[in-house]
């Protein structure tokens, strides 16, 4: 009998543990995802979370997929699609991740945001049930330390404010790299998703509000890191047209 109540009480133990999926989208990333995939399990270990961790390969033409090859464990899942997109990359990575899990997060491969927010965006979700997206933020008034060029600040909020003005998304960061859900509430909203490109950011969050799906933006440090693949210049027009197509998509978004 005894060995019985043990048994349930370390099932209890168990279930009471926090439990999530991080998804990695990598793209010609084989000089860092090694150490991305070493961080992250560090630190998921160290906080005892039961976890899974699903690199995505968006078509990459060097070794990314030899490298996550080597760093293979029963925590690390690899997807792998034809160059389609980050967009198309998280989407993948959202529909692998286990439904039984309570939260998705993903990040860039690059981890410009270090990887300790995890815990603490885990505590709003725990704090204020009534948010189901938590979306890190560069540039809220308070609280962030945000290094990078300073082009590239002009050009995050000039394309939030056409943002706004098209569709009436105020956030301050809509396109911070490192973004929590609910897991059931991620795979409802990416089932509906069709942006493949960098606007993908846009349009989920375009979708959480039309279902009145409640999203709160918190401030996180950003440290740019050199060898992104965004090209500010030649992929903006690209990322405005999807703007355009989310404005156009509005009535396929209702769940």
């Amino acid at each position: 009998m005894t060995e019985n109540l043990n048994l349930d009480y370390k099932k209890y133990k168990s279930a009471k543990k926090t439990s999530l999926s991080i998804i990695i989208p990598a793209y010609n990333e084989e000089k860092r995802i090694k150490q991305t995939i070493i961080a992250l399990r560090s630190y998921l270990k160290s906080k005892k979370y039961i976890y899974e961790i699903i690199a995505v390969d968006d078509g990459s033409t060097d070794g990314t997929l030899n490298v996550l090859r080597d760093t293979f464990s029963t925590d690390l899942r690899v997807v792998t699609i034809t160059k389609s997109g980050k967009g198309a990359a998280v989407k993948e990575g959202i529909f692998s991740a286990d439904k039984e899990n309570e939260y998705v997060f993903f990040m860039d491969a690059d981890l410009s945001t270090d990887v300790e927010e995890i815990e603490s965006f885990i505590d709003i979700f725990k704090k204020e049930p009534e948010n189901d997206i938590i979306i890190g933020s560069r540039y809220l008034p308070e609280g962030s330390v945000i290094v990078q060029p300073p082009f590239r600040n002009l050009v995050g909020r000039t394309f939030s404010l056409i943002k706004s003005k098209l569709l009436g998304i105020n956030f301050y960061d809509s396109q911070c790299g490192f973004k929590a859900f609910r897991m059931q509430t991620a795979k409802k909203i990416f089932a509906k998703s069709e942006i493949k490109g960098f606007s993908f950011d846009v349009e989920i969050l375009y979708i959480a509000l039309l279902n009145n799906i409640k999203v709160k933006e918190k401030s996180v440090n950003w440290y740019h890191k050199p060898g992104g693949h965004v090209n500010l210049i030649a992929d903006s027009i690209p990322m405005l047209i999807e703007l355009l197509q989310v404005f156009l998509n509005k009535n396929k978004y209702i769940l």
